[in-house]
């Protein structure tokens, strides 16, 4: 018993100062309304919560009078703190958001490697792809990621730096990038063709009959290999590693005589070899179906002479033989320009811009990509020529990593007929 209490004495709270230790609230301490709402305490919060007395609801217990009240408190105590953050939080900042709009001609050129045009028709095509129907106000427009995605081509930048260009973040520049990769690797078929139909085939015929004047009317373009280098994959990365020791995926390409792509297979790592990239595509079967193509192409000793693939002699015996194998290599060199071209306006692809970081995957996504803008570069008209030494530093680095194709003395007849013939068409021209 407290000190100072007598037996029987009823306790009454003191007006005035801290009330004991361990007592309960009076009612006046407590701010009730009425003298049937009496203070309880909540043994988990330790809080006291007002509970209505039983007398003014009959039909309902104590205990559940005081959970509804506790509940109600609870909520208007969250209303009351979230507003207090929402007043006292800072507001959103947006940064500038810049795409191609804003560039010059000249300017959207140097760093897209693009029109304004051309850059238009992109976002155009890949609207549906890229565009949102969340409503969202941080969403991207189409612009911006478009243009994030063709400054990461052009520049090869890091992923850090770039999000300075469109004033957006990392993880939304590489969003961006992934997305507009996607996006034009689904409408590739659309901008890379090969000649199929017989008046495409008779067309691509007469460019290089115009161009080269060589090997008769009958060439369908020139086929190469290139090889981009990538990071060691975390899977089977011995494959991929080539001739000079680095990792790399070979990807295989056929032009026309304009530098436009009508081809790209890439699907093999940096150790497969060019015949067999080839006999893994679908080209063979292009020509050597029912009916079989009328054409051929070029390449250079990398490859087994066939009827539609027309290579080099490896042991030239005669003058003829040595005029044909000079005017194959200098037919046969629209491929190294274009792949000089495609490097050259896409940085990403070209080893001084550094290894691309990603998987062997999204690498050939990049190069597809890349080839989609190069024809469309292409059927705008701004595609700049190359410098003929930057050409010959292409040259050097491909054939370093070039393996040529052994004598092989079981070549098909019909093949080396049909290069006895071209080998004496040409004498006569």
């Amino acid at each position: 018993m407290p000190p100072g209490r007598l037996p029987g004495e009823v306790f009454r709270a003191r007006p005035t100062g801290r009330r004991p230790r361990g007592r309960p609230r009076t009612l006046s301490e407590n701010n009730c309304a009425t003298d049937q709402e009496k203070p309880s305490l909540n043994r988990k919060t330790h809080r006291y919560i007002r509970t209505p007395d039983k007398v003014g609801c009959p039909s309902r217990t104590r205990k559940q009078n005081s959970d509804d009240c506790q509940i109600t408190l609870t909520i208007i105590e969250m209303e009351y703190v979230l507003g207090q953050r929402i007043r006292c939080g800072r507001e959103r900042v947006y940064r500038p958001r810049q795409t191609y709009l804003s560039l010059s001609e000249e300017e959207c050129r140097q760093k897209l490697r693009l029109t304004r045009q051309a850059v238009t028709d992109v976002c155009h095509l890949l609207a549906d792809e890229l565009g949102t129907d969340a409503p969202c106000p941080y969403a991207l427009p189409v612009a911006v990621k478009v243009t994030a995605a063709l400054y990461f081509y052009a520049s090869w930048s890091f992923q850090h730096p770039l999000s300075t260009i469109g004033g957006i973040s990392q993880s939304a520049i590489s969003s961006a990038i992934h997305a507009v990769t996607s996006g034009l690797v689904r409408h590739a078929g659309k901008y890379i063709k090969f000649p199929i139909t017989p008046d495409s085939q008779e067309r691509t015929k007469q460019a290089f009959w115009i161009n080269f004047e060589i090997l008769g009317p009958g060439v369908l373009g020139a086929i190469d290999c290139t090889h981009v280098q990538l990071r060691a994959p975390s899977e089977n990365a011995l494959i991929y590693i080539n001739r000079k020791g680095t990792h790399s995926i070979n990807i295989q390409v056929i032009c026309d005589a304009a530098c436009k792509i009508t081809h790209v297979f890439a699907n093999y790592p940096g150790s497969s070899h060019d015949s067999f990239i080839l006999a893994n595509s679908a080209i063979p079967a292009i020509f050597e179906g029912n009916p079989p193509v009328d054409g051929w192409l070029l390449r250079d000793n990398g490859y087994l002479l066939k009827t539609w693939l027309m290579t080099p002699f490896i042991m030239p015996a005669t003058a003829r033989e040595m005029f044909y194998n000079r005017k194959n290599k200098q037919t046969r060199g629209v491929i190294e320009r274009t792949f000089g071209i495609l490097k050259m306006c896409f940085r990403c692809l070209d080893t001084s811009g550094g290894t691309l970081q990603y998987s062997p995957q999204k690498v050939a996504a990049f190069f597809v990509a890349c080839c989609v803008l190069h024809n469309i570069s292409m059927n705008h008209g701004c595609v700049d020529d190359i410098n003929e030494e930057i050409l010959q530093d292409f040259r050097r680095r491909d054939v370093e990593l070039h393996v040529p194709m052994p004598f092989n003395p079981n070549t098909p007849a019909a093949a080396r007929e049909r290069r006895a013939y071209l080998t004496e068409e040409l004498h006569h021209l």
